[in-house]
């Protein structure tokens, strides 16, 4: 079973990852030819309506495709009644969203907002046809249809909005892109998933669900709400440019730091959930996937950090400078993002509900304390406080996780340091290298090429855990295609 586990879950990893770097790949590509073609303000407006239509999911999904994964022996009545539930919320929130759309376009001052938010909301109802479909591909680790799915909604969404930005739409490029991504999105899922719902509804699953999912819920509303906060304080306090520049930033950050995480929620939460009743094999597990993110993850952030300049104006433009700093900062903040991640899914994988919200809702609590503190000095207090909370985080995960499982803080950092080091190391070398009078973007290019070869040799030689699993597993891969 271990075996079988293992392989699932290492093939699961894999075509998650190409499923979301071929993803993120394409929506980076639109985004340059966009960031390009429109101005930061229409990428503000946009960003003004997130947190609305992100708590609206939170509220749609209810953490009840969580229960689903978790729980070891759903029914069909259960995912029935699930889909149903998730479809009447969707209608419910949409209208809500429709007649608040004045109130909001009045608090950011800015007319626009009211039709926008109008039309993009349709997604809502949209994307609620497809939950109960992702779900049961994420039970089976049928990663494979869910990346087909991805790249190709992201493609069409792509490749409406491009035309219409050259049109000279505006924001109207971006609302159309996420209605053309959430449609095709849907038509794959159906089409992919012989799951269909049937004509069952039943109010003790819902509750049974709901004392598993609802925990998940008000834990996923209140980080929802929390990273959202930024952008709602900035697009209030400042202006639709400053958010404009915040969330091109973020989006960069995004790339690596949300992608991966995604992949590690993806896979390892159906995997630790196979293993919650057996701690050992639960803790080895989870020390595997900390040591092979780790060696990921830190490398890439600190690199990251040191081109962060070039890097921003050969993508976006020169008009996108205003955003160096503040993706710098996110790049701090991402280096222990996906940590957090993967110790908190493995309190979710336990069933551990109650554990999670408290967890969640002592974090964020806070982190917004930090973040009311921090605006104060502007944008950049704003972000540092960001980044200071995500360290705590990752204390309060730690400490959770060393009564569940015994994998507690100095354990954690005994696993982390090694990687940390070595990039740090490799970072200052690399910064080191100030070629003024050389082309930035050629400085750029050898600052890549001379930190991964430093990384990969060092990690090589001090024979680096993080570096043999990805070897072993490009040995096997090598070996597959040979037979």
């Amino acid at each position: 079973m271990e075996n079988t586990l293992k392989n699932k879950t290492v093939f699961g990893m894999m075509w998650s990852a190409v499923g979301k770097v071929g993803t993120l790949s394409i929506n980076f590509i639109s985004n340059l030819i966009l960031a390009r073609l429109l101005m930061p303000e229409d990428f503000g407006s946009i960003a003004m309506l997130t947190i609305f239509l992100a708590v609206s999911n939170i509220f749609i999904q209810g953490g009840l495709g969580a229960s689903l994964i978790q729980k070891k022996k759903a029914n069909e009545i259960d995912y029935s009644t699930v889909f149903y539930w998730n479809l009447v919320v969707a209608i419910i929130f949409y209208f809500i969203l429709f007649f608040s759309a004045p109130w909001i376009a009045k608090y950011y001052n800015l007319e626009l907002l009211k039709p926008l938010l109008r039309v993009q909301s349709i997604v809502i109802v949209i994307q609620s046809f497809a939950i109960m479909q992702v779900t049961q591909l994420q039970k089976q680790m049928n990663f494979r249809a869910l990346s087909i799915r991805n790249i190709t909604a992201a493609a069409s969404g792509t490749a409406v909005s491009i035309p219409l930005a050259f049109a000279g739409y505006g924001a109207w490029s971006l609302v159309a892109s996420a209605l053309t991504a959430a449609v095709v999105n849907v038509l794959l899922l159906w089409r992919m998933s012989t799951w269909r719902p049937t004509l069952q509804f039943s109010f003790n699953s819902l509750k049974e669900l709901f004392s598993f999912g609802g925990l998940i819920l008000l834990s996923s509303l209140t980080e929802t709400l929390y990273t959202n906060l930024q952008q709602l304080i900035i697009g209030k306090r400042f202006s639709a440019r400053d958010l404009g520049q915040f969330s091109q930033a973020k989006k960069l950050e995004e790339i690596p730091v949300t992608g991966l995480s995604s992949i590690v929620n993806d896979v390892t939460f159906p995997a630790f959930a196979t293993l919650q009743d057996d701690k050992t094999l639960l803790l080895n597990g989870v020390r595997k996937s900390t040591k092979a993110l780790a060696y990921l993850n830190f490398p890439m952030m600190i690199l990251l950090i040191i081109i962060a300049k070039p890097l921003i104006i050969l993508l976006y433009g020169m008009k996108w400078t205003p955003s160096v700093p503040y993706f710098q900062i996110l790049c701090i903040s991402g280096l222990i993002f996906t940590i957090n991640t993967l110790n908190t899914t493995v309190i979710k994988s336990l069933g551990k509900g109650k554990i999670y919200f408290i967890l969640q809702i002592t974090k964020r609590l806070i982190g917004i304390m930090l973040i009311f503190l921090g605006i104060s000095y502007g944008i950049y207090g704003l972000l540092i406080a960001v980044a200071s909370a995500a360290y705590i985080d990752f204390i309060i995960n730690t400490l959770a996780n060393k009564k569940l499982i015994n994998y507690g803080f100095f354990y954690q950092i005994r696993d982390l340091l090694p990687t940390f080091l070595i990039s740090l190391v490799v970072g200052a070398i690399t910064y080191s290298i100030n070629l003024t009078n050389w082309n930035i973007f050629v400085v750029m290019s050898l600052q890549i090429c001379i930190f991964a070869a430093l990384y990969l040799i060092i990690s090589k030689t001090l024979k680096i855990e993080g570096f043999e699993t990805y070897y072993s597993i490009l040995l096997s891969l090598l070996k597959r295609k040979k037979h």
